[in-house]
């Protein structure tokens, strides 16, 4: 046993995180650092820092791969791809923290996970605002943005206003610094998005994933405009394809369609995505439709987590037959 592995195995061991609960992130960042491993010889995980944030946070994220790699359909004889999946773009969508780990820990220790890393390198990460997950933790629950402040009575920025496609706060933004849709006042004028536009483009992936909350929803770009993307017909297939997985597990019903019918907006993530080249960009609006919204009970952490880790095998497949 190499040293590296025998020192995440005690971490295992002396940490018992609970999938069972909306954890703080102190908690979430010991359980990441028992990712510095290699599971059964199969899967090689490790976490790595991509950016900073104003309040000096590290935005972790995980790298998941094995050297195998899993024939099925029109991926015979490709190279293999990469999926990129974020959680807490929006800080008081705790779900979503909650069902990216859930999804970390299904990769590593289950067989169909392992079938997935066949198919795909996984880049996860877990928490891309941390400054606004801790004070949503501790002092406001209900948090959008993050916490860089532009004055001194108004402090952050929506994150998914601030990506630079479609970038205009008076298309579903606001160019009101204290408002919580602030789009902030440039494109990518944030170090999160930042962090994650550079992994966008150092990387070729294949797929993005954007899990928030809620509202029970795959949707697609674009979101800006309500013309339809020229592949719109595939990314339909893909999110319908999701959407019905996530149904059939607990009866909780999931829709899907392109953003911009739902809600013109400009600066989202997804939409960046699909102009920085990646086919297959979603945003995964998670449980529920309104009754409790961002406050969804713990009872409803492993219902939900079960849905959407059979929605993105189901997703997955679908990607890795409609990619050319």
């Amino acid at each position: 046993m190499n040293q590296i592995f025998f020192v995440a195995f005690l971490l295992q061991i002396c940490f018992a995180f609970d999938f069972n609960k909306y954890n703080t992130l102190d908690k979430i960042e010991k359980y990441l650092a028992t990712f510095n491993s290699n599971y059964q010889g199969k899967v090689t995980s490790n976490v790595e820092i991509i950016g900073k944030t104003f309040e000096k946070r590290n935005i972790y994220m995980v790298k998941m791969v094995t050297r195998q790699k899993t024939q099925c359909g029109s991926c015979k004889g490709k190279s293999k791809k990469a999926i990129l999946v974020d959680g807490g773009i929006h800080p008081r969508d705790f779900i979503s923290h909650a069902f990216v780990l859930y999804f970390l820990n299904f990769l590593k220790t289950t067989q169909a996970g392992f079938y997935l890393v066949k198919k795909f390198d996984w880049y996860l990460i877990p928490v891309l605002n941390p400054d606004g997950y801790v004070y949503a933790n501790n002092l406001e629950r209900l948090w959008r943005k993050n916490r860089n402040p532009f004055n001194e009575t108004c402090i952050g920025t929506d994150l998914n206003r601030n990506y630079g496609i479609g970038w205009n706060p008076e298309n579903g933004g606001s160019s009101n610094p204290c408002n919580e849709l602030y789009s902030g006042p440039a494109p990518f004028s944030e170090l999160e998005s930042q962090a994650e536009s550079r992994l966008m483009l150092k990387r070729a992936f294949i797929g993005y994933l954007s899990i928030q909350s809620f509202g029970q929803l795959w949707i697609y770009p674009w979101g800006f405009t309500t013309d339809p993307v020229p592949d719109k017909s595939t990314l339909d297939k893909c999110a319908k394809t999701a959407a019905l997985a996530a149904t059939s597990r607990h009866g909780v019903v999931y829709n899907w369609r392109q953003t911009s019918q739902r809600a013109t907006l400009g600066g989202i993530s997804s939409d960046y995505a699909k102009a920085a080249g990646i086919k297959f960009p979603f945003e995964v609006l998670l449980r529920d439709n309104g009754t409790f919204g961002h406050l969804l009970p713990e009872n409803q952490i492993i219902p939900t987590c079960e849905e959407t880790t059979d929605a993105v095998v189901a997703w997955a497949d679908c990607v890795c037959v409609e990619m050319v």
